[in-house]
């Protein structure tokens, strides 16, 4: 408990002030408490020095002036939990709606630019919502009176006591998982399946056009083989966000997660190698064409494309080793 309290404390101040602070802290713990204290000594003397949200407001250089003492806690929380979601969603429905709508009839450099464009305003124009209402209902709460007792509330909604650090998970900064890893992954996760299903207008041969960019001249794969392989790639697919998900929620590696982990990454990888090594994979029209165009023989193609997929393979393959045993050894911190 009183390490808890320590934590509960030290993880609101600056990185620069946690280890002294937390030194001190203890120190002070220790002179509270007889030599042979119990839990119950333990606990009337957190009590006393009291909420760890207004202590560490204590030690803080800077004053909160913008939301009171007592619903600042849960009011940072909040934003936290929010924001991230918000900035996700924004991002991953214009992704999503700029893929499926693409045509091809604009060069690529151009959608990339416009998206790039509307996604910022689109991101900064929620934030600003998001901002903006959290703030005025905590305002709300705080000065009409909705938080019934003057000390501060926890993110629960209720007052600190002692018995909140039952819920307090203690979470070593080298196997902890980061939000923006999580959103990352899971923006990741969609925008590659949105391309899988709608790769024969986005990937592929680009060439420069006078007066219109960068234009798709060849797809490179197979429609029809990708869509083949859609009830190996949706459970691919629905797996990774899950994933996520449980990542954002575990907030750290434990050998659950990274026993789960290592499964979907080697579903997947599996997946990767049985469309990857389908003959019919890449389009029938891009080695002719790549042989015209680079002014070589078919068979040289043929052994750039197979050189090429089975690069991709193996670096995938290499780069899901590390992953795993990084999750592993993060694990077991």
């Amino acid at each position: 408990m009183i390490e808890a309290y320590v934590f509960e404390v030290t993880r609101r101040l600056p990185e620069r002030t946690r280890g002294d602070i937390a030194l001190e802290l203890r120190s002070t713990i220790e002179d509270m408490l007889p030599e042979d204290y119990t839990e119950l000594e333990v606990m009337e003397v957190l009590s006393k020095l009291g909420d760890p949200a207004r202590l560490a407001a204590s030690y803080r250089d800077t004053p909160m002036h913008l939301i009171g003492p007592k619903v600042y806690d849960a009011y940072i929380w909040t934003m936290k939990m929010i924001i991230p979601w918000a900035i996700l969603i924004t991002i991953l429905v214009h992704v999503v709606q700029a893929i499926v709508l693409f045509t091809g009839d604009e060069s690529v450099f151009a959608v990339i630019i416009k998206s790039f464009g509307i996604i910022l305003g689109k991101v900064i124009h929620v934030l600003i919502q998001t901002f903006f209402w959290v703030t005025i209902v905590f305002v709300f709460i705080e000065r009409i009176g909705l938080a019934k007792s003057d000390l501060p509330i926890t993110k629960y909604g209720t007052k600190w006591t002692p018995k909140d650090l039952k819920y307090v998970h203690i979470i070593p900064r080298k196997k902890a998982i980061s939000k923006g890893e999580v959103i990352f992954g899971f923006v990741w996760t969609a925008i590659w399946a949105i391309i899988y299903f709608n790769a024969d207008h986005l990937i592929g041969i680009y060439l420069s056009i006078e007066g219109s960019g960068l234009q798709m001249v060849m797809p490179i794969f197979n429609q029809s083989t990708l869509l083949s392989y859609w009830p190996l790639v949706l459970p691919v697919v629905a797996m990774e966000l899950g994933l996520w998900v449980y990542k954002w929620k575990e907030r750290q590696w434990t050998m659950k997660l990274m026993t789960l982990n290592a499964v979907i990454k080697t579903f997947s990888l599996l997946a990767i190698i049985v469309i990857a090594t389908n003959p019919t994979l890449i389009n029938d029209d891009l080695i002719p064409y790549l042989a015209n165009l680079l002014e070589i023989s078919l068979s040289s193609v043929n052994n750039i494309e197979k050189w090429a997929v089975w690069s991709v393979v193996i670096t995938i393959i290499v780069t899901t080793a590390i992953e795993i045993y990084d999750s592993y050894r993060k694990a077991k911190i």
